[in-house]
């Protein structure tokens, strides 16, 4: 494939992952897609075959952006001299600070959890064996909890990652939740760091 080829295929991911992040997946269609990436229409099929294929793609790429570096930043973290609950704390913090900025994107990637009870998905997958893994990591910081408990304890902070970075605005009758700010995510990330680590 030839430098004009690859980057009109790079275009056009880019506008669909913009189409998405702006209107959802269901209003994404290959028109909004075509005109977001400034091609026609018949170029979205010789490239991807089809809408599905594409969308698949482009939520992959999405994926990988959410949690390719993760445990990578991770493990940059403790090779740096952070003890596993601080690194994890700055994890947490890098975390919030973009978790209600794309809440399509976030719907998308659990849609067929959501609209139909699929449990099958990659990002479904894809978040089970970053957890499982993490799991891994923080084990040695958090002996008093067993394997159970500190998957139960992961469980419970992911949850409410997820559901805020589908809904950011959920609770904002309750408690404003502003994650833009360094005290809210720090305020945030201590109590959620209580539930694994002994205080």
């Amino acid at each position: 494939m030839g430098n004009k080829e690859q980057e009109a295929r790079e275009r056009i991911l880019r506008a669909t992952i913009m189409c998405i992040g702006r209107d959802g997946l269901d209003a994404t269609g290959i028109r909004e897609i075509a005109r977001e990436a400034q091609v026609n229409s018949a170029a979205i099929s010789y490239y991807f075959r089809s809408k599905e294929k594409l969308v698949a793609l482009a939520l992959e790429q999405t994926l990988n952006e959410a949690f390719g570096n993760v445990i990578e930043d991770f493990d940059r973290l403790r090779q740096e001299g952070l003890a596993i609950r601080e690194a994890f704390e700055t994890l947490l913090g890098d975390l919030l600070s973009n978790s209600g900025r794309y809440p399509y994107i976030a719907h998308a990637h659990f849609h067929d959890a959501l609209a139909q009870q699929r449990y099958d998905g990659r990002a479904i997958q894809r978040l089970n064996a970053f957890l499982a893994e993490l799991a891994g990591r923080l084990a040695p910081a958090t002996p008093h909890l067993t394997e159970n408990r500190l998957r139960m304890a992961l469980t419970q902070v992911w949850s409410s990652i997820s559901l805020l970075s589908m809904m950011p605005r959920l609770f904002d009758q309750f408690i404003l939740l502003d994650f833009g700010t360094l005290e809210t995510r720090r305020a945030w990330v201590q109590q959620a760091s209580r539930l694994l680590f002994v205080p």
